[in-house]
């Protein structure tokens, strides 16, 4: 299959191997991203001997033995195994040819012996000639970010530190191109951007069969993913699971997750399990880009896959159930555009930042939620996605997860809404409707649909 998007990842890692001061690059993300594949698409076309060695949990000395016998084969003299990394550098620093080493899922090579294998990577890096780069990659992202961290051996030695995430909506809607909009946006809401999950997508099936066979079923590739990213990641956190509970229930404020918890013991380590979901990047904290107050922050789910199997976990791990269509059609089905519409406020962000990053909005400095407080109507709420501009002003807009297009009358009455609500720099208001729009002369309201999400 053709390789799909990942163009500033592929980007960096291009460019440091093109500069001759780089010895190292750091590649990272969470399994099923893609990172091998994208490696391998980065230095398929360099002028370089090239050794991919997938790390093992093995004393280290075994892992340089085994690594230097790949790249002596490579040049026709053997697998012959070297002691160290220092006399493999030292025997490759006398040839003409550049040599590219890919060292994958280091953190099982680190199982063993922790740091003394940094220690190790450390002193031959510092050596390491000029005709020889190092890519280091892993799955683990505690363990991988460790590496950057001012204690570790390996800090400073990097050129580029590429996380890998999942991809956006737009990225993601390469892999299942023959769908509509609204199929793709909810593909993207439920199964989120993992390359190996979107490219087991079926376009000869609907986005209901999509869903029953990856999410539904037991063994099925989404489900599977969803439980052991959770029962990795979460495995050394404590209470994880009530705080993804209070979260999945609505309870997204600090105030609102310790007052869901019944338990003591768990409300005073409430701070160390956000703060641990955090840093294993499965939940996130946000807050409105106009207001500076603690008050104002909330928690959500990173991961759509992920946000998807807590909502319905329920329904997921019903051990009696007999007939996946059924239970789709009388568990899922009836609230799913529910579930969708949110996701679609951040596929909306995600727009905007790609037009900022692409140069057709060079006016944006910030890209979040609006939040405001109507004291003396004694209302408050969040506007989905707001655009903080280079004047200091604000471009504020509405997300519509709409079955039809929407009308002159939806848009007068959220113009109407607006109206009433005392708004501090807000210059613009827009409405992003997925379905489109009927025919509309409202000069005053910006409009984009959900195909022009799709024609970045």
């Amino acid at each position: 299959m053709e390789f799909i998007g990942r163009e500033k990842e592929l980007n960096k890692i291009r460019t440091a191997l093109s500069d001759e001061h780089t010895k190292a690059i750091l590649v990272y993300g969470r399994r099923r991203m893609g990172k091998t594949r994208l490696i391998k698409e980065a230095i398929k076309d360099c002028d370089a001997v090239k050794i991919i060695y997938r790390g093992k949990t093995q004393p280290i000395l075994q892992t340089i033995a085994e690594i230097s016998a790949m790249v002596m084969s490579a040049i026709g003299l053997g697998d012959i195994p070297l002691p160290s990394f220092d006399a493999l550098f030292k025997f490759l620093q006398g040839r003409k040819e550049m040599f590219i080493i890919v060292l994958d899922e280091y953190q099982d090579t680190k199982k063993l012996e922790g740091d003394m294998a940094d220690a190790l990577l450390r002193n031959a890096m510092d050596d390491m000639p000029s005709n020889v780069k190092l890519i280091l990659s892993g799955s683990s992202i505690r363990i991988m970010e460790s590496l950057m961290k001012s204690d570790n051996p390996l800090y400073g030695r990097f050129k580029e530190e590429i996380l890998v995430d999942e991809m956006d909506y737009y990225d993601a809607a390469k892999f299942y191109p023959s769908y509509s909009v609204k199929d793709k946006i909810t593909l993207y809401s439920v199964l989120g951007g993992i390359p190996w999950i979107n490219e087991s997508i079926n376009e000869k099936l609907s986005v209901e069969e999509n869903i029953i066979n990856l999410m539904l079923e037991d063994k099925g590739l989404a489900r599977t993913y969803a439980e052991d990213v959770i029962n990795v990641e979460c495995s050394t956190i404590n209470y994880s699971t009530t705080v993804f509970n209070a979260i999945k229930n609505g309870k997204k404020h600090f105030s609102e997750i310790q007052s869901y918890i019944n338990i003591p013991q768990i409300k005073a380590q409430l701070t160390r399990v956000l703060k641990s979901l955090i840093d294993v990047r499965l939940i996130r904290k946000r807050a409105p880009i106009n207001s500076n107050s603690n008050k104002s922050s909330f928690y959500e789910i990173r991961s759509n896959i992920i946000r998807f199997y807590f909502a319905y976990q329920d329904v997921l791990c019903d051990e009696n159930t007999a007939n996946m269509k059924v239970l789709y059609q009388n568990r899922i089905a009836q609230s799913l555009n529910t579930f969708v519409s949110y996701r679609f406020e951040e596929i909306s962000r995600s727009y905007f930042l790609r037009l900022s990053l692409n140069g057709k909005r060079p006016d944006i400095l910030k890209i979040g939620s609006y939040w405001y407080d109507d004291k003396i109507n004694k209302k408050n709420g969040e506007f989905d996605v707001a655009l903080f501009l280079t004047d200091e002003t604000y471009e504020i807009y509405e997300c519509k997860f709409l079955q039809n297009k929407a009308s002159e009358s939806l848009l007068k009455e959220e113009r109407s809404k607006i109206n009433q609500i005392p708004l501090k720099g807000v210059k613009r208001f827009g409405l992003i409707s997925s379905s489109g729009f009927d025919d509309i002369s409202m000069d005053d309201i910006v409009l984009v649909s959900g195909e022009d999400l799709y024609k970045l």
